[in-house]
């Protein structure tokens, strides 16, 4: 006989510790920024990705991930893989370490990117 009621101890429902604790944040957790400009590049291995230039005049990079799902790729037939597939908003590490501020056309500038 199985004990599988809402008080049993091996109920499938039973939540550990460690999925209702809050997550310890890192040191260089910062705000989420929004994406001002997006770089397509290649690695020297071949694998694909982004620098991302956010509204505080920042770049991250981030990895480009490319699902194997059908409907995924009959999606990307119709938006440009970069508006599709480019996070919208990301989190800037130097401005939680405490750097200031700048204007992201300087940044733009700076990776190659076409200044208005």
């Amino acid at each position: 006989m199985t004990a599988s009621g809402p008080g049993s101890k091996t109920s499938s429902t039973r939540r550990h510790r460690r999925a209702t604790s809050p997550r310890k944040q890192s040191a260089l957790a910062g705000p989420l920024r929004g994406v001002v400009y997006i770089f397509e590049r290649e690695g020297a291995r071949g694998g694909g990705f982004w620098w991302l230039v956010l509204e505080c005049g920042h770049a991250v990079s981030r990895k480009r991930f490319v699902g194997n799902h059908w409907t995924g790729m009959a999606q990307l037939m119709f938006k440009p893989l970069s508006e599709r597939l480019a996070p919208k908003r990301v989190q800037c590490h130097y401005c939680g370490s405490g750097s200031e501020r700048q204007d992201p056309w300087i940044m733009i500038k700076a990776l190659g990117g076409d200044v208005p």
